[in-house]
């Protein structure tokens, strides 16, 4: 299998680099920003005995989650592959919040700030209701009314879902071993914004 480094900004700093047949992961679920995600790879790859130009494709979560996150991490991600002439992947952040559950068929639900969540449905490899933004009155609603699906939450809405919660060095590891195969030009590597900054929003806007 190829060697991949990728990371998750959309909730906090995930990291996890797969070299030498070992994998290697680190989390801060309390920063974003490029203070914390630099020194992380760094250390990964310290661990590894790596260099960057020794990883084989590089990933990253595209989304939805945290508009400043997603740009550090992505542009991370993009510069490393523009710089290095190596492909990328994306995933979308609900869709690894889901591989934390057992059952094929999932609804992922994920924090978006003051009372409004992202929303996505799956069946297997099957997106039946892509990521969408809903107040959450309307996800727990949205759950209600699919009672044979099992949901997946960010660690933010543990307390208010209930589901399996959060991502882990498991779920990197799944997403990135199943998306990798999606291969990208680091210009193809985009965010997933399903919400309009909070200075975009007008009335009637979640």
């Amino acid at each position: 299998m190829k060697s991949y480094l990728m990371i998750d900004t959309a909730e906090g700093t995930r990291a996890l680099l797969y070299f030498g047949g070992e994998y290697y992961y680190e989390e801060n679920l309390k920063n974003a920003g490029s203070e914390t995600l630099m020194p992380m790879i760094d250390g990964l790859l310290k661990k590894a005995g790596a260099n960057l130009k020794d990883i084989d494709i590089f990933g990253a979560c595209v989304g939805p989650g945290s508009f400043t996150g997603l740009r550090i991490g992505l542009t991370t991600i993009k510069t490393f592959c523009y710089s290095l002439n190596k492909p990328c992947f994306g995933v979308n952040n609900l869709r690894l919040n889901s591989y934390n559950n057992n059952s094929d068929k999932v609804i992922s639900v994920a924090d978006a700030g003051n009372k409004v969540c992202y929303v996505a449905r799956f069946d297997g490899d099957v997106t039946l209701d892509p990521a969408s933004c809903m107040t959450l009155d309307d996800a727990l609603m949205f759950v209600k009314s699919h009672k044979d699906f099992a949901v997946s939450t960010d660690n933010k809405l543990a307390g208010i879902f209930s589901g399996t919660v959060g991502v882990t060095a498991r779920e990197m590891r799944i997403g990135a071993e199943k998306h990798m195969s999606e291969e990208l030009s680091y210009k193809e590597l985009l965010p997933l914004y399903i919400r309009k900054a909070q200075p975009e929003r007008g009335e009637g806007d979640l």
